[in-house]
């Protein structure tokens, strides 16, 4: 037998070996679990967020990290895989909400030159024809322009397969307070008949305006609206949702989906068929939405820009789509049709954004409509807001878009471009 003098020692080395394989595996242990919850959290910030429960991309930084906050690199050509995202997210969005519905009037038909609207409205016409349901008449307004009693009789007609869709766009708000009242009107006259929304950016402030929406829109039994970004649809929530006050809670239905223009779909034959006359489009709103877009220091009309280094001088054509006149629809004998109208003014409009290599806008649809055909362009925002609220919430991962903050720095982004462009010639 081993005395203890000598089993001590023995002992002690056991006990070490053994203390050391335990330290070793508790390591293991350790860096396994740690390695294990990076994983976790890693696979939780891929996973796809529930539109309907994000919050606002514009409470947080994370769209920063997107490619079109990418200060140094320039925008690049198409953007088809998210552009074909969105449209099948508004063709299943309505195919699930506008069921049982085969025949609708709209209201909100703006008969102007503004391209972006013609492109929303053609755009609703694409979506409608998908859907089976038949179009028959539109008004502005209840109380002129408008035959309110073929409205109601048509209406009246296709009855219970008959409902009301309010047209998308930017004008829900309390600042251009014209439109927002002629819907509340017409929510009050039309009780009998549902009503649906196509995709709208909504700005509400004024207290007593709110209140009108409110009073308005939460006594009509079957209305639901529609909300193309996060802090529009934010808005919906915090009026007509769980936190409700003065009406029913969630009896205005509401839903997030992105805006009606992308049922045109990819329109690359917009970029690669059109006859380029400039190399930079500055499209620029010219009323009181202006705000990064200002660009006053750039003449308006056709000249040239310097932009410096390798790229050198190019051609610049600066205007609004609204002061061009679409051809042929006001020739003797006018075309009458809405449709056709609206039509006519979108290709225009299309065709003005494919004419040159680069765009630089603050018009939301000079954005869209520049996704869909993949023209590389910077996007300013409007006084509003409405521009990145929708580009944060939609297409912040396109690489065809850059966000600048001025236009001075939308001027670098295209001088980026066009050196990039002359070193892949060898010039």
């Amino acid at each position: 037998m081993l005395s203890t003098k000598r089993l001590t020692p023995i002992l002690l080395v056991v006990f070490l070996l053994l203390a050391t394989l335990f330290f070793f595996n508790s390591s293991d242990s350790i860096v396994a679990s740690i390695s294990r919850q990076q994983q976790q959290q890693q696979q939780q910030k891929s996973l796809p967020q529930d539109p309907t429960i994000a919050t606002s991309p514009t409470s947080s930084p994370s769209h920063l990290d997107a490619i079109s906050y990418d200060k140094s690199t320039p925008p690049t050509v198409g953007c088809e895989a998210l552009v074909h995202g969105l449209q099948s997210q508004v063709i299943s969005t309505y195919q699930q909400h506008l069921k049982g519905i085969r025949y609708a009037n709209i209201f909100g038909y703006l008969e102007t030159e503004n391209k972006g609207d013609a492109a929303i409205w053609s755009a609703q016409q694409i979506l409608m024809s998908m859907m089976g349901i038949t179009f028959m008449e539109t008004c502005r307004f209840t109380d002129k322009d408008c035959d309110i009693d073929k409205y109601k009789a048509l209406l009246n007609a296709h009855k219970p397969h008959s409902a009301i869709f309010i047209a998308g766009g930017g004008n829900f708000n309390d600042f251009y307070w014209e439109d927002q009242p002629a819907r509340i009107k017409m929510v009050e006259m039309f009780r009998e008949y549902p009503i649906r929304s196509f995709p709208q950016s909504i700005y509400m402030t004024k207290v007593d305006r709110i209140k009108q929406t409110k009073d308005s829109f939460g006594s009509h039994p079957d209305l639901e609206l529609a909300a193309r970004d996060q802090p529009s649809y934010k808005w919906l929530e915090d009026t007509f949702g769980d936190n409700a006050v003065g009406i029913d809670k969630n009896k205005v239905r509401h839903i997030l989906t992105p805006d009606i223009a992308f049922m045109w779909g990819n329109r690359p034959d917009f970029r690669t068929n059109t006859n380029k006359t400039h190399n930079i489009l500055i499209l620029r709103r010219d009323d009181w939405e202006i705000s990064a877009g200002e660009s006053s220091s750039i003449p308006l009309g056709e000249g040239t820009l310097s932009l410096g280094g390798l790229a050198g001088d190019v051609t610049y054509h600066k205007t609004d789509w609204r002061f061009h006149t679409t051809p042929g629809i006001n020739d003797i004998p006018a075309e009458l049709g809405p449709n056709q109208r609206a039509w006519a003014k979108a290709i225009q409009g299309f065709e003005m954004l494919g004419s040159a290599d680069f765009i630089i806008t603050d018009r939301l649809h000079g954005h869209i409509m520049a996704t869909l055909i993949g023209t590389p362009h910077v996007l300013l925002d409007s006084k509003l807001g409405k521009n990145l609220n929708f580009h944060n919430t939609w297409t912040k991962d396109c690489g065809c878009t850059r966000v600048a903050g001025s236009m001075e720095e939308a001027k670098r982004f295209a001088s980026m471009f066009f050196e990039e462009r002359k070193l892949k010639q060898g010039v």
